[in-house]
């Protein structure tokens, strides 16, 4: 189980853009150079790698997609929820036990005697 000190901080600012502008320029320069087409396979690892920097801003710092979710907190989460259930069901079956115990018109409960 993972937790949130374990994780890496999130990415900074001004070094995702320079990432960016540093990508940018690569491409500019192995295009000036004619060698664009070749440089295919190592466009695509830099693009592999910067797309998971862009991805963990994204995601960590903006808050735009939705926030990772902490296990010990949707465990937490669970076992409210099942608590609430489980009061929910114990407050039905003792409603039905007290109307059973409720005295009838005679003023005798279920269990006294005639």
């Amino acid at each position: 189980m993972s937790r949130k000190s374990d994780r890496s901080p999130p990415p900074d600012a001004d070094a995702v853009r320079a990432q960016l502008l540093h990508l940018a320029n690569l491409i500019r320069r192995l295009d000036e150079e004619g060698a664009l087409l070749r440089a295919i396979p190592l466009l695509l690892r830099r693009l592999g790698d910067l797309r998971r920097v862009l991805f963990d801003y994204e995601v960590r710092v903006t808050e735009r997609l939705l926030p990772i979710e902490d296990p010990v907190e949707r465990q937490s989460r669970d076992v409210v929820r099942d608590a609430r259930a489980r009061e929910e069901e114990m407050a039905d079956e003792w409603g039905r036990a007290l109307e059973l115990d409720e005295p009838d018109e005679g003023g005798e409960g279920v269990g006294g005697a005639s």
